[in-house]
């Protein structure tokens, strides 16, 4: 049951949306009132303070409280489903907490450890065998759930990063039509992404399905080379200790660099796999990925310092 009579207010799990210090206080809270009574439900007073975050994965009404102290980094995680997107998830969070430490960097927190501890927990060892996070439900959402870390830089400065955990459907859809009214979800992360990050499903291209696996994959990487402009992008094989023939590889390896030449090319997988005549393990192939993602962007100008010409910095503030 709704606490509040404000569609947008997700009141008592975040603050309140209209940026009330106490639910009580709002006119929406207090217009809920009378409708609660009738029900017969139970309702809290509203008049303690809320946090401005739950735990849970970030929606977009949850972001402005964290970006209000800084840039954060957005990292879309692209591809069709059952590719492996959420599995990458919980893997980092497995090595964050077993290293402390994020791409070198101490971990300095996060806002939503109860979302990552819930695709996390599956990979965990709990006397049975693990297994793998369950498939993230596409829903009627229309932004997705946003996982937040932050780490400490060697210069001192805090970095926050948000991955966002978005279902396949949402991209087999954007791929085919940009236009497409369910797949508002990708296009809200084509549009806002720092970097994206393409899994491409070894398991899939070498099974029964995989020339249409092929050919909606080659339309996304397509789809997203259009619409990235100069953001990074990297192409992830995941399940890579499956092989895949070389034609399959070369064939999607050429489509990518078409429209990104500047793509870059991990390989992941749970299990150790062999790389060539190199074994890899596969803790080392998911690091990669992670520091590659929360790595620095470049930000394609110039941030130009505020000069002053005399004495009075009113006018003068931005002259060359």
């Amino acid at each position: 049951m709704r606490e509040c009579s404000y569609s947008k207010c997700n009141v008592p799990d975040v603050s309140c949306y209209m940026g009330e210090n106490v639910p009580s206080k709002c006119k929406y809270w207090q217009e809920g009132a009378g409708a609660s009574s009738d029900s017969g439900g139970t309702r809290s007073a509203g008049t303690e303070a809320l946090f401005p975050w739950s735990g849970t994965a970030m929606g977009t009404g949850e972001l402005a409280f964290l970006t209000s102290r800084g840039e954060a980094r957005l990292i879309a995680i692209a591809g069709a489903h059952n590719a492996g997107k959420t599995t990458l998830l919980a893997a980092w969070y497995q090595l964050i907490g077993r290293s402390g430490s994020i791409s070198g960097n101490p971990f300095a927190g996060s806002f939503t450890l109860e979302g990552w501890e819930a695709v996390g927990h599956n990979l965990r060892w709990q006397g049975n065998r693990p297994s793998f996070p369950p498939h993230t439900s596409s829903g009627a959402g229309r932004a997705p759930g946003m996982l937040h870390l932050s780490h400490r830089q060697s210069d001192g400065e805090l970095c926050d990063v948000l991955f966002a955990d978005s279902p396949g459907e949402w991209f087999q859809r954007w791929a085919v039509d940009k236009d497409a009214q369910d797949a508002e979800g990708a296009r809200w992360l084509a549009t806002r992404a720092s970097s994206f990050l393409i899994t491409a499903d070894c398991e899939v291209l070498a099974g029964d399905k995989r020339g249409p696996a092929r050919s909606a994959l080659i339309n996304l990487i397509r789809r997203i080379g259009t619409e990235r402009g100069n953001r990074p992008v990297a192409l992830v094989w995941t399940k890579a200790d499956i092989q895949i023939s070389d034609t399959m590889r070369n064939a999607i390896r050429e489509a990518a660099r078409l429209v990104m030449p500047d793509i870059v090319e991990f390989c992941t997988s749970v299990e150790g796999f062999e790389q060539g005549s190199v074994k890899v393990s596969g803790a080392d192939s998911m690091r990669a990925v992670l520091n590659w993602s929360v790595a620095a962007p470049s930000r394609g100008f110039e941030v130009r310092a505020p000069q002053l010409s005399d004495g009075d910095p009113f006018f003068n503030y931005g002259n060359a």
